[in-house]
């Protein structure tokens, strides 16, 4: 600080604790007016005062949740899309009327025969087997002058077959419609059922 300020200073200094080094006095009234404002002061404070709460269960105690506007909708569309989605993941199916088709229970059995006295095996390939890919249904020697046979399970409709003779020659049967392939290959045709 300059020296030209301080004397300034220190008579603004010496003012204010004048003021502050004289006691203040009261009138009478000042007490009561003291304790009614203050009592006035405790009644406002009490009416904003949270009521005591009792203490119960805390199952029982009331739970606020201030959300926003935005927050709730979003908290609500959530609710509901679980609600939804479990409702489809649980949902059974509405069980449809449907007339049910007479089921046949008839087994249809085809013995196959083939006659070659010089033949040492004989098998069977047809539609109903795949052509022998998987396996051949082989035959039997069933009686005397080389009589072999087999007995197929097959389903209905119509089939084409034919003999495999020794492992190599493809022979159709005798006895049953011809049927010629694109290849001018010879096989049978037999219909089962119907």
């Amino acid at each position: 600080m300059s020296d030209e300020m301080r004397p300034n200073d220190e008579a603004f200094n010496e003012r204010i604790a004048r003021a502050l080094r004289t006691r203040e006095r009261f009138d009478d009234g000042f007490e009561d007016r003291l304790i009614a404002t203050l009592r006035a002061d405790h009644e406002i404070e009490a009416r904003f005062r949270p009521a005591a709460r009792r203490r119960g269960p805390w199952w029982r105690e009331p739970v606020t949740f201030r959300v926003s506007p935005i927050a709730g909708l979003a908290a609500a569309a959530s609710i509901a899309a679980i609600v939804i989605l479990g409702a489809i993941a649980f949902a059974r199916p509405t069980p449809v009327a449907t007339v049910a088709q007479g089921v046949r229970d008839t087994v249809h059995v085809v013995r196959f025969v083939f006659v070659d006295g010089r033949a040492k095996s004989v098998a069977l390939v047809g539609d109903f087997n795949a052509w022998g890919a998987k396996e051949r249904t082989p035959l039997a020697v069933s009686g005397p002058n080389g009589r072999w046979s087999a007995t197929v399970v097959m389903p209905p409709g119509r089939h084409e077959y034919a003999f495999i003779v020794d492992g190599k020659r493809w022979t159709a049967d005798p006895f049953a419609p011809p049927r010629s392939d694109e290849f001018d290959t010879s096989s049978s045709v037999i219909v089962v059922g119907d």
